[in-house]
């Protein structure tokens, strides 16, 4: 029996960041993780995914060389590009793994088992604690209808050995469309199907049909209205039926339907914990459970599928723990990326939801094809799109499908959460030439009028 102020149960980023942030507070911290640190995240999602996205970026830029009065091209090797990946997961654990242990956070290789208020057990040992946070993280959601020898998940795609000549995409989701952006650049033949009316629902409509449209020319089939009712894997031939009757055929078959949390097998519903209908885990506002002193975050709660978000409630979790000024997460500032080609980021409700909500709003857009930056940077395809609230001129979301989307995005999220005027963002001077003056000309555009179109 050990004793501790905080147990993790979970090393990815809604557990290792909130467990630093106790240990910099002076408290005694155990970590447990029964896999690789740093979660799916890290090892098997965000980080890998992203350095392929990298490198597929790069090899499209290549075929546009010429339009930069350069000649010659990029050959891909598949075995190189995987061992770049690799490493650069290797490193980034590796970093964690020495942080924690300058900070004398203690990591038991183990998953811990939740049996009560302040107690875990971790294999055979038995650990009490002032304070539980639960941060089991998630896995591939994968339906009846798909659980077929031979149907593979995104944790399987970032392990081939070798790519194939075609492949069907169940699912036009974040992670569904940014496999088909990666893999299509890489030559592999790609038709996502999506049972909702358009990819990427979540997002404006308007921001997602330039991703389709993109995705369209980038060679990738987009089947969308018409779900999946049942797969076949063959050998070397795997198919998907459709719900009006037709097929498609390709060579793998990657499930792409979302995630699941990983609360099973942890003895939450045995000790009380109150779980919805999805298994995902109830908490409040400081993302506090119905048992005192068990905190809960990241995809395990169900609120967000989202690293960054993980990683919020955990440190939510832990100043809320520990008597530190509170930092609850507000959903309506929530900032999320989407690594397609061109990229999506968004802060704050779009105003597809806003008017769904029945708050009246207005909208101002820049599109990129008028910037002089992405001019020169043969980047002229999408837009920035900021939402203001009509009675007050509050600017409330911001949705950018465009070039550096996920960079530019990080002053969005200061607008959103300083609550800034629309009308003063659009006198505030930005540096020419920049993409970051998209910002100001979509808040000129709800007033007298954008200076560039």
């Amino acid at each position: 029996m050990k004793k501790t102020d905080l147990v993790v149960v979970g090393g990815g980023p809604a557990g290792y960041v909130p467990a630093i942030r106790a240990a910099q507070m002076g408290r005694s911290v155990v970590v447990l993780e029964g896999e690789e640190l740093g979660g799916t995240c890290l090892n098997h999602g965000c980080i890998p995914t992203k350095t392929l996205a990298a490198t597929a970026h790069l090899l499209r830029q290549s075929r546009e060389c010429t339009r930069f009065g350069l000649s010659g091209g990029l050959e891909m090797s598949w075995e190189a590009v995987l061992k770049r990946k690799n490493l650069v997961v290797t490193r980034l654990r590796k970093g964690i793994e020495a942080h924690l242990e300058h900070l004398g956070v203690r990591v038991l290789r183990s998953r811990g088992v939740l049996r009560g208020p302040g107690i875990v057990e971790a294999g055979e040992n038995t650990i009490t604690a002032d304070k539980v946070l639960l941060a089991p993280g998630s896995v591939p959601l994968v339906p009846g209808f798909l659980e077929v020898p031979g149907v593979l998940t995104s944790t399987d795609v970032l392990n081939w050995q070798s790519l194939p000549a075609s492949l069907v995409i169940v699912g036009g989701g974040v992670i569904g469309c940014e496999f088909a952006s990666i893999l299509a650049a890489f030559g592999v033949k790609v038709t996502i199907i999506e049972m909702l009316p358009g990819i990427l629902p979540g997002v404006d409509r308007d921001v997602s049909a330039v991703v389709a449209r993109s995705l369209s020319r980038a060679g990738v089939k987009v089947i969308t209205g018409n779900g999946s009712r049942g797969v076949e894997v063959n050998g070397p031939e795997a198919t998907v039926h459709l719900a009006d009757g037709t097929s498609v055929s390709a060579e793998r078959i990657l499930a792409a339907i979302g995630r699941r949390p990983r609360t099973a097998d942890m003895g939450l519903a045995e000790a009380g914990v109150v779980l919805d209908h999805r298994g995902c885990i109830r908490v409040d506002q400081n993302c506090l459970t119905n048992l005192p002193g068990v905190y809960a975050s990241g995809d395990a709660t169900g609120m967000w599928w989202l690293a960054h978000a993980g990683s919020a409630q955990g440190l939510a979790a832990v100043h809320h723990a520990f008597g530190a000024p509170e930092r609850p997460v507000d959903p309506d500032r929530m900032p999320g990326c989407i690594f397609t080609d061109p990229e999506v980021a968004t802060v704050g409700p779009g105003e597809d939801q806003w008017r769904e909500r029945g708050v009246p709003v207005k909208t101002g857009t820049a599109r990129y094809i008028a910037n002089g930056k992405a001019v020169g940077m043969n980047e002229t395809e999408g837009f920035i799109k900021i939402v203001s609230r009509e009675d007050d001129d509050t600017v409330v979301g911001v949705q950018i499908v465009g070039a550096d989307a996920s960079s530019l995005v990080s002053g969005a999220v200061l607008a959103v959460n300083a609550g800034v005027k629309a009308g003063d963002w659009s006198r505030y001077i930005h540096p020419h030439p920049t993409l970051s003056e998209l910002f100001m000309e979509g808040a000129e555009s709800l007033g007298i009028g954008a200076l560039h179109g």
